[in-house]
């Protein structure tokens, strides 16, 4: 607990600083309920516990509810290591009725526009959910608010952080009335293409959720932006997007200029004037931070660095990297993912 107040100072001192001088290019975040724990180091009273068994033993750690690799303890040779991956923060209600249910209203991080809501609960193991994009001259934003027992709002509407666009619920997969929480998630939109590559996956289930899919939105930590908007300093999402570390290097034929770089052209960087290929630089859970065009030419997606660890790469790629940061290797699922990333946006598409 204790290291995880100190990893919170330093994010609110260290990226706050850097992003103070380009307001323009920012955006104000608020907490999305009036559950503000965080805020005051009290993360157990924020995060929603998961249940967990390890080796025989019982417990609810608050820390299941953070982003991260966070859930599904596998031992080591380095020891207990977390190995799935929880894409958003999962905040607790505050308030309850007389049988449990949660009463908490659920509110936007900030002003957008209200762009998918999915009503029925057994759509996805999201539950009952709702994205909101946010414009910014880096590129949209988009928050999404998950396992809501109600939503009070539908694509379209324009709505700011004093609107209410649902109820804190549990709804979804694998959450009862006493787990109850909102999902929060902070994303890049992947792919406006992303219905044909869902349709090449063959997956068997229908897409109700056109590119506001999960599987499209590629989320980053929703802790380190609120506690840079915590006392007023406006989050650049291009400086922190670019300032994240990554995992993993993948080098593919140059296609053209993928979609997503057309979207965020920050994340294009200097390179060869003539390109045969991408390198795409790419966080443990898969957010994009550099796209650099390169004359080194390749057949097919190959992975050319990884950062080392004391276990299988599966565990820190969100099982998109197999083999040894020596000999790493994209896997089935890497290999999808990449295809997803770089696949060209259909004509006169828009990310509406």
């Amino acid at each position: 607990m204790a290291s995880f107040r100190n990893i919170l100072a330093g994010i609110s001192i260290t990226i706050a600083a850097s992003c103070m001088a380009v307001p323009a290019h920012a955006i104000l975040l608020r907490l999305p309920t009036a559950n503000d724990a965080l805020f005051r180091n009290k993360p157990e009273d924020f995060f929603m516990y998961v249940d967990r068994t390890f080796e025989g033993v019982k417990s609810k750690p608050w820390e299941g509810g953070q982003y991260g690799f966070t859930r599904t303890l596998v031992r080591t040779q380095a020891g207990p290591v977390a190995t799935k991956f929880h894409e958003g923060i999962d905040i607790k209600p505050l308030k309850r009725d007389a049988t449990g249910a949660p009463l908490d209203m659920v509110h936007p991080v900030a002003g957008g526009r209200v762009v998918h809501v999915s009503d029925n609960p057994r759509d996805s193991s999201y539950g009952r959910y709702v994205v909101i994009e946010h414009t910014l001259p880096d590129g949209p934003l988009y928050s999404l608010y998950a396992h809501l027992a109600s939503t009070n709002c539908k694509p379209g509407d324009v709505v700011g952080t004093g609107n209410t666009i649902g109820k804190l619920g549990y709804s979804g997969v694998g959450i009862n009335k006493e787990r109850a929480h909102v999902h929060l998630e902070l994303c890049l939109l992947l792919n406006r293409n992303f219905q044909k590559w869902y349709d090449g996956r063959k997956l068997g289930t229908p897409n109700k959720h056109g590119i506001f899919n999960g599987l499209n939105l590629s989320g980053f930590n929703p802790v380190d932006a609120l506690m840079i908007c915590k006392d007023g300093t406006p989050f650049n999402l291009s400086q922190y997007i670019s300032g994240l570390p990554p995992q993993y290097t993948v080098r593919v034929p140059n296609a053209g200029t993928p979609d997503m770089v057309k979207r965020y052209p920050f994340l294009l960087k200097q390179g060869s004037n003539n390109p045969a290929s991408w390198e795409i630089a790419l966080t443990d859970s898969g957010v994009p931070v550099s796209f650099t065009p390169s004359a080194e030419p390749c057949a097919e997606p190959i992975v050319i660095s990884a950062v080392p660890h004391p276990f299988s790469q599966l565990y820190r790629t969100v099982n998109r990297v197999k083999g040894s940061s020596k000999a790493p290797i994209l896997t089935p699922s890497g290999k999808s993912y990449i295809k997803l990333l770089t696949m060209s946006a259909p004509e006169n598409s828009s990310d509406n």
